[in-house]
Formats: C-alpha cells, sequence, structure tokens
C-alpha cells in the first residue's frame, strides 16, 4: 500500500515538473499557396513550404457521390480582397498567426457535392481557416468525417461574433456567418465534408503546423523532460530510503 502511494505521489510529480517545465503556447502554422485551380471542374492544387523548405502538396477535389465533377462557387489565388480581414477570428492560443495573403477557395454548398482535401504527407492537426460560414437567417453546416475543434472565431470581415460557428454531435459545423478556425484532431493524409444547404458564398483554406516526418507521433522525450523524469525518480527513491531509516 505505502509503496503504491509513493509510486503515485511520484507519477504526479513527474507530470507536475514536465508541465512546468514545457509551458503551453501558441505556434506558428503555414497555409497554403493556391496556384491552380479550375472551377468549373471543382479542383484546386497548391503547396505549404515548412521552415525547413520542406514542401507538403494539396489537392482539393468537388465531386458527386457517382465520382463526377463537381464546381467550386469561385477561387482567389493571386490577389484580389482580403476576407480575413480583421485577423482576430483567426488567432488564438493554440494558431499563432492568421493565413496571410488573399488566397481562398469559395463554395456554395447545397448540390450534393462531396469536398475532399489530399494532402502528399500525413499532417497532424491540421486547421481550416474560414470565411462567412452561413447567414444570420440562413444556418448553413459543414459536415466533417473527421473530429475537430473551434480554437478561435469572433467578427470578420462580414461580421459574426464569437459564439457564430457551433460544433454538433457527428463531426459537423454549424455557421451563422461564422468566421474562425477549426483544428482536425489526429493525422491525416485526406479528409472530407458536405454541405447540405446552399449559400453563396463561403470560403476556407488550410493550414499545418508540421509533418510526421519532422515531428514523429511518438517522439523521443525532449531532455528537459527526461530530466524532470530523472528528478521524480530521484525523490522517489530518497522518500523510499527515509521511510526505511524511520522503520529500523
Amino acid at each position: 500500500m505505502h509503496r503504491t502511494r509513493l509510486l503515485l505521489r511520484s507519477t504526479l510529480l513527474a507530470s507536475a515538473l514536465i508541465s512546468m517545465g514545457t509551458p503551453a503556447s501558441a505556434a506558428p502554422y503555414f497555409y497554403v499557396d493556391w496556384n491552380t485551380v479550375n472551377v468549373g471542374g471543382g479542383t484546386a492544387s497548391g503547396v505549404i513550404t515548412l521552415p525547413d523548405t520542406s514542401t507538403v502538396l494539396v489537392n482539393f477535389a468537388a465531386t458527386y457521390a457517382n465520382g463526377a465533377a463537381g464546381n467550386l462557387y469561385g477561387a482567389q489565388i493571386n490577389g484580389g480582397t482580403n476576407y480575413r480581414n480583421p485577423s482576430a477570428p483567426y488567432i488564438s492560443s493554440q494558431v499563432d498567426n492568421a493565413p496571410p495573403g488573399t488566397d481562398i477557395l469559395q463554395l456554395s454548398g447545397g448540390q450534393n457535392q462531396i469536398y475532399t482535401v489530399t494532402l502528399s504527407a500525413p499532417i497532424k492537426d491540421p486547421i481550416m481557416a474560414i470565411v462567412s460560414l452561413g447567414q444570420p437567417s440562413l444556418p448553413t453546416s459543414y459536415d466533417f468525417d473527421a473530429p475537430f475543434d473551434i480554437v478561435s472565431q469572433g467578427t470578420g470581415y462580414w461580421g459574426g461574433n464569437s459564439s457564430s460557428l457551433q460544433e454538433l454531435a457527428g463531426d459537423i459545423l454549424l455557421g451563422n456567418e461564422g468566421h474562425g478556425t477549426l483544428q482536425f484532431i489526429g493525422t491525416f493524409s485526406t479528409f472530407s465534408w458536405t454541405v447540405p444547404t446552399p449559400e453563396s458564398w463561403h470560403g476556407f483554406t488550410f493550414g499545418i503546423r508540421t509533418t510526421t516526418a519532422i515531428e514523429p507521433d511518438n517522439p523521443v522525450p525532449e531532455p528537459g523532460s527526461l530530466a524532470l523524469l530523472s528528478l521524480a525518480g530521484l525523490a522517489l527513491a530518497a522518500t523510499t530510503r527515509r521511510r526505511k531509516h524511520s522503520m529500523d
């Protein structure tokens, strides 16, 4: 019993020390530079360049259930209006920066299409920056095939507020003039969604923090974390010795 209590105390101490040694902070994200688009054919492609100069290719496709090509409402890939101004809805304690530039893909929804993003490398917890999902009198939903969290939202280019996006059961995002950022939970090479309600228009782009090649899913503990764990182990050993001496 005493040994179990000591082990529990040591584990709690180690967790506390590691938490103290690795404070959470917002991370910089790197967004898609969309460089080709076919609005009528429902496709787009782009590239994300990471600080180590490695790249991730990103492809988007709108299709019908039978595989036929869908369409986009529109797109900006070379200048245009910055619909993510102000940037506040896209910045949070997890995401340090809004998408730069004006690149955006635009959907209208309500066409029974499936929207799919494919990545050239496995990506951990990618994000999606959304512009103007729904209207105050016309709620519009994105029905995803993967879980997500709303990490930020607020008043954007077309209005809205800090509750205009809602996360519903079944991996559904509901928007009433929603501007903000979603973070998908897990590691992805592809994901998709549908937009059941017609509404023109709403836009999006994607960003990543890193790849599994750069940061594996099961990384080796950092030296600081190992040192803190060692301290916790020493504390347990010292406590055990003191208990033995007190019993002698």
